[in-house]
């Protein structure tokens, strides 16, 4: 895969993703390569679950719930670094803590290594596995698998998060448009994060700019209830601009 293809393949993208269906020939015509060149560009694409094809055209998956996370990640990437290098800072040595089963705060893990002896516990499968090698203690709540998110849920799951303490945890959001706190597509984690949230002596909200755009069906907490939010969109997005940390 080319330099020029990769750059072309993300600008179809962010197009596909600003108007909701674009034509194979629109696209043939607008970036001067053939419709053949097209196809493939929208078969990887779709294959990386970003796009839906139908009917020579190409179509944005609405229904970001339906995202596998890995994709997800890739989203607004520079943003949630930003975000991550900001929220990792409010850990010290030694402490215990939480960590979402969300892309925010998986590109968190990049910056946990200067640490110290951190006990971190989550309901990602992917964060687990990512963390399984590294020199901290890691605590793997159980449950009920979710598949689209990699995350385990469910009473089981949510009774292991009650009878732990963290000093901080980490939060994420589907989105928050429209909304008095951030929002999630997951029925399922609903409970997993309250819990998480109220057994933090400390919690923070991780939010890109793209998040005041959506908004999932499920609110799961307020913004008030944070003690810390770390975002790229505009402090004025909420009722407590002191708390909030522009990455």
């Amino acid at each position: 895969m080319t330099r020029k293809s990769e750059q072309r393949r993300k600008i179809i993208y962010e197009r596909i993703q600003r108007e909701g269906s674009v034509k194979v020939t629109e696209l043939s015509n607008d970036y001067n390569v053939s419709s053949e060149t097209i196809r493939k560009d929208l078969d990887v694409l779709c294959e990386q679950g970003k796009i839906e094809k139908k009917h020579g055209s190409a179509n944005r998956i609405d229904k970001y719930s339906h995202i596998p996370l890995r994709v997800k990640r890739e989203d607004h990437r520079e943003e949630k670094i930003r975000m991550a290098a900001c929220a990792s800072k409010l850990i010290e040595d030694y402490q215990t803590i939480w960590l979402d089963a969300g892309s925010s705060v998986y590109t968190m893990l990049r910056f946990l290594s200067p640490r110290k002896n951190l006990t971190i516990a989550t309901n990602s499968i992917e964060i687990a596995t990512a963390l399984a090698g590294s020199h901290h203690r890691l605590i793997v709540v159980g449950g009920l698998l979710e598949p689209i998110g990699q995350s385990l849920v469910g009473p089981f799951a949510n009774e292991q998060i009650a009878a732990l303490h963290f000093d901080l945890a980490f939060l994420g959001s589907d989105g928050f448009k429209n909304s008095e706190g951030p929002t999630t597509f997951a029925y399922e984690e609903i409970q997993i994060k309250r819990t998480a949230l109220m057994h933090a002596a400390r919690s923070v909200l991780l939010v890109d700019d793209s998040k005041t755009e959506v908004c999932a069906p499920y609110q799961y907490a307020r913004f008030r209830e944070f003690d810390t939010i770390v975002t790229t969109a505009d402090p004025s997005n909420f009722p407590e601009p002191e708390k909030v940390i522009v990455a």
